[in-house]
């Protein structure tokens, strides 16, 4: 993805996917919980990490029309072929993140910096995670300094 758009999406009144229920997926259900989105894991398993009270979970291997009626669909399994057949399995209504090729994926997810009036957002368009979260780190130390999450707005 050359060319992304960057915005804020709110989820609240969105049905949300998460195939797969490993590590990766625990860290997207997170941030989607935290947007209060309807979260649908469709996984034969949990990690730990991840409460099935707080989510609906479809106990089960994906198949294809499991995500007819989701609006937003996160396929981290670690089968690419899953992961692929998610991204195939979508229409043109719906946006996807192939968590296991950016190429695959309409979107991608950011680092972010947040507090009660503020959000910040740092992205590499999918090539460097890792260097994301670095800048981000270095982001919130410096509006920490600042005082800028102390702020009300105003």
């Amino acid at each position: 993805m050359n060319y992304p758009y960057p915005i804020n999406i709110d989820l609240s009144r969105k049905q949300v996917a998460v195939i797969g229920g490993g590590k990766i997926a625990a860290r997207k259900v997170a941030g989607l919980l935290d947007a209060k989105s309807n979260v649908f894991v469709i996984s034969p398993s949990l990690c730990d990490k991840i409460d099935p009270a707080k989510i609906t979970w479809i106990k089960k291997d994906y198949a294809t029309g499991d995500i007819a009626d989701m609006d937003l669909i996160i396929a981290c399994t670690n089968s690419r072929r899953v992961n692929r057949q998610v991204t195939k399995d979508a229409t043109h209504f719906q946006l996807v993140n192939d968590a296991s090729d950016k190429k695959q994926s309409d979107f991608f997810n950011v680092a972010r910096v947040e507090s009660k009036n503020l959000l910040v957002t740092v992205s590499t368009k999918g090539k460097s995670p890792t260097k994301a979260k670095q800048i981000k780190k270095e982001i919130r130390q410096w509006l920490e300094t600042r005082h800028w999450f102390n702020q009300e707005e105003g």
